[in-house]
């Protein structure tokens, strides 16, 4: 898995300091070149397709103020929007459902399939919206042949994570295009009144042979943590291809379902170990072995409860 962690601060004012002291000759070395609006626009994009979880119009706003009005045209805004929505499988509200924004829902630059209700309908990228008046009903089932097999396993999928992800906070898509159903599974979870937000999305490609079906797919969680620091976790699991037995409709979605739910469990167990290991092994890592008072540390959590009282006890 790959772990990503960045904390950071700064100060204006001391860097200012600094430098009304140089010398002229290093500001000349120390010269900043101009950044060219072609650069500026490239970090922009950076930043926008790098937003934490349920965090993007926070980003584009000081994005926007970062910047030389009108730098950010209406349709490079809407590309980048589009961009980071379908990379993070963004679910979007339709009335009392919900249709996520993915490559596999995909019918053009605006417009996405929702396969449960059969409805083509129109995206505003930016807000994460969907636009009025722009839905049509679908031409017909996405691929004809495998119509059965993928509302069967739709069925057993939504129900799935009705049971195992946290009310109105995940959602299951599944579609069906040239010989393969594509499921998409993904979550998210946002408290940012509390600095903190987080994302889940599960995704696999099932390919449908003649005996077998071959599975395979790919699992990605984001945690962001901001109150006093901007601390980032990223990890992802690639899922090794497995074949399950071709037969019913019924049984397919049954072992597509187990076998999926095997591999999250793997990765939450996963993520389990790494918090519970963080305080023996990373966070005593980051530590002296021996403190200025030259007395080690106690890592035990009832010694360090008892001194915590007896020290508010004798206030």
């Amino acid at each position: 898995s790959d772990e990503a962690a960045e904390i950071v601060h700064t100060s204006a004012g001391s860097a200012y300091s600094f430098s009304s002291r140089r010398t002229m000759a290093e500001e000349e070395e120390f010269e900043v070149e101009e950044v060219s609006d072609e650069e500026k626009l490239q970090i922009a994009q950076h930043y926008l397709l790098n937003a934490p979880p349920g965090q993007f119009e926070d980003v584009l706003k000081d994005v926007k103020n970062l910047l030389p009005a009108g730098l950010i045209s209406e349709p490079m805004l809407a590309g980048m929007a589009r961009e980071y929505n379908t990379k993070n499988m963004k679910m979007v509200a339709n009335g009392d459902s919900k249709i996520h924004i993915c490559k596999a829902a995909e019918q053009d630059a605006t417009h996405y399939i929702d396969p449960k209700s059969g409805q083509v309908v129109g995206v505003n990228h930016v807000t994460a919206t969907l636009l009025e008046d722009d839905t049509q009903p679908a031409a017909g089932p996405m691929e004809p042949a495998l119509e059965e097999q993928r509302a069967a396993l739709e069925q057993v999928l939504s129900d799935y994570i009705a049971t195992q992800y946290y009310d109105d906070t995940a959602l299951c898509s599944v579609y069906a295009k040239d010989g393969e159903l594509t499921v998409v599974i993904s979550a998210e979870k946002l408290n940012l009144r509390n600095f903190w937000s987080g994302s889940w999305i599960s995704s696999w490609t099932v390919k449908v042979g003649a005996a077998s079906m071959d599975i395979e797919g790919e699992i990605k969680v984001r945690a962001h943590y901001f109150e006093d620091g901007n601390v980032q976790l990223q990890t992802k699991k690639a899922c090794a291809n497995t074949s399950i037995p071709k037969g019913s409709a019924g049984d397919v979605a049954s072992a597509v379902q187990s076998h999926i739910a095997t591999e999250e469990k793997v990765v939450q167990e996963g993520l389990e170990e790494m918090y519970t290991g963080m305080t023996e092994e990373t966070f005593k890592a980051m530590r002296r072995v021996m403190p200025v008072h030259r007395n080690k540390v106690s890592w035990n959590i009832n010694e360090a409860r008892l001194n915590a009282n007896l020290t508010s006890a004798g206030k």
